[in-house]
């Protein structure tokens, strides 16, 4: 908490102690140097700042949001800029196309960097450099790519530059054999190239329609017929005005990695599949026990065989989740679409739910304003999602609360959701919190691997729908997922994984 009033009293210096900085020890500094707050208000700009922007008078920039010589394409863009490292809490760092005052075009590279104490966010400082005779140099340096080239040769892994009609410029030495004939002398694989070519021609044209950047592992076959998995990098190459001249690739080939990950994954399925067999012999040889089938047990007994048969159920359902989680990561699981009503789905759910809820002494409500109309969608899969989700609700809720479910309509989606009282979770953990393995059960003393939510967010992923966490620090939390009302039947890996 002093922290924080320490540094809301030096958030009001701020304008005082920059402008002393810059006065010290930038004013000479070639590179133009600006300090903002954390509304983008102009605190404090050195000599070469104002030289760059051609600003004559200092109060004309301090104060101030904008930069009145900036053409309105360039206030976007330092807007877009600041807006993200605020929201990222990181050095972004961009290429600005300016006029001097000659008229001549000039080429800014500008480092824009968060101001933090801690986790508040109190502003940016920019470093701008004129980077206009280096970036010429990179032009003439592309075109007369030869030394580029006599570079790229001497790297041990394919990587090849083509132009925006994909004709060979220049690569590492095997690369042109490798784009002609689909020979990978690194690895001694002979790529069937007709059997990929409609493959590589849609991935090539989304980087040159899209101007992105595209990263994907993809399965080839030789002319064995054999699989092999390659990681493919394609980087759209831009000129001075941002337009795609061409296309930098880089292929690697995993075969090692993908063997490796697929033991890895077998393991430890064959080990949770050979698991579950004995938990659940002892969950069913618990419950005869509480029936009375092999006699009568005392009170003391039957507490203490159903707070076991509690962990073996707990057990259980650990084991499931991994098991669906593995066999979900593999592309093995399709989504079998029926007709149904999602209220009704929910009820289920909660009937399930509701000892579970009692036992740690947690009411739950539901507010349903949707009328029981249907979903098209994979039933099992989303049972699975709302059973995680108040699983999760529930474990998490502070005793003696209650569980608030709504089922509802949203700009023409199915949407489920729930409110709790639990703790607060940060900003910066509410996305990790559906990432694999990613659990905070630890710091409430409950047992937890990271794999429900995870699974929850990738079945709605697959349903072409979103999952979503809202919490507000008077410990009110919201989990809930939204999906469309209708769905065209694809498999798991279609909608997921790629």
């Amino acid at each position: 908490m002093e922290s924080i009033k320490n540094s809301a009293a030096d958030n009001q210096n701020l304008n005082s102690y920059y402008t002393n900085i810059l006065s010290v020890l930038f004013k000479d500094c070639p590179d133009g140097i600006v300090f903002k707050d954390k509304n983008s208000k102009y605190l404090a700009v050195n000599d070469a700042f104002l030289k760059f922007y051609r600003i004559e008078n200092p109060k004309d920039l301090i104060g101030k949001k904008s930069c009145k010589t900036l053409s309105k394409d360039n206030l976007k863009l330092v807007s877009e800029v600041n807006s993200a490292v605020e929201e990222e809490k990181q050095p972004i760092s961009y290429i600005m196309n300016v006029e001097s005052a000659k008229g001549t075009p000039k080429i800014y590279n500008i480092t824009t960097t968060p101001i933090l104490d801690k986790l508040e966010f109190l502003g940016t400082i920019s470093i701008v450099k004129d980077v206009t005779h280096e970036e010429s140099v990179k032009e003439r340096f592309v075109l007369k790519h030869f030394q580029l080239k006599s570079l790229l040769e001497n790297i041990p892994m394919l990587i090849y530059m083509q132009d925006k009609n994909l004709n060979y410029i220049a690569g590492t030495k095997p690369s042109l054999n490798f784009v002609n004939e689909g020979y990978d002398a690194f690895s001694n694989i002979h790529i069937d190239k007709t059997k990929s070519k409609v493959e590589d021609d849609e991935e090539n044209n989304f980087v040159l329609e899209n101007n992105k950047i595209l990263v994907k592992e993809k399965e080839v076959v030789d002319y064995k017929g054999v699989p092999h998995w390659y990681k493919v990098y394609k980087v759209p190459i831009n000129d001075f005005n941002n337009d795609v001249t061409g296309i930098i690739t880089l292929a690697n080939n995993i075969d090692a990695e993908k063997q490796l990950n697929t033991q890895r994954e077998t393991f430890v399925a064959s080990l949770g599949h050979d698991l579950k067999n004995p938990t659940i012999a002892q969950i069913r040889g618990l419950e005869l026990l509480l029936k009375g089938e092999f006699g009568e047990i005392s009170l003391s007994q039957r507490e203490l065989v159903e707070m076991v048969l509690d962990s073996c159920r707990y057990m259980n359902g650990m084991l499931s989740t991994l098991l669906a989680t593995y066999r979900n990561n593999e592309g093995l699981t399709k989504l079998n679409y029926s007709e149904f009503s999602l209220p009704d789905l929910v009820m289920e759910c909660v009937s399930e739910m509701i000892y579970v809820a009692k036992d740690k002494e947690v009411g739950i409500s539901i507010d349903s304003s949707l009328k029981p109309e249907t979903v098209n969608a994979d039933r099992v899969q989303i049972k699975r999602v709302i059973m995680n989700l108040l699983s999760n609700g529930i474990k998490y809720a502070y005793k003696d609360s209650i569980l608030k479910l709504s089922v509802y309509k949203e700009n023409g989606k199915a949407c489920f959701s729930f409110e709790n009282k639990s703790p607060y979770i940060p900003e910066d953990k509410q996305k990790a919190i559906f990432a694999q393995y990613v659990t905070y059960a630890a710091a409430h003393k409950e047992l937890g691997i990271g794999l429900g939510l995870y699974a929850s967010k990738r079945i709605i992923e697959a349903h072409k729908g979103k999952i979503f966490v809202k919490s507000f620090k008077d410990d009110k939390n919201i989990f809930g997922f939204k999906i469309p009302y209708k769905l065209k039947e694809s498999s798991w890996c279609d909608e997921a994984c790629f």
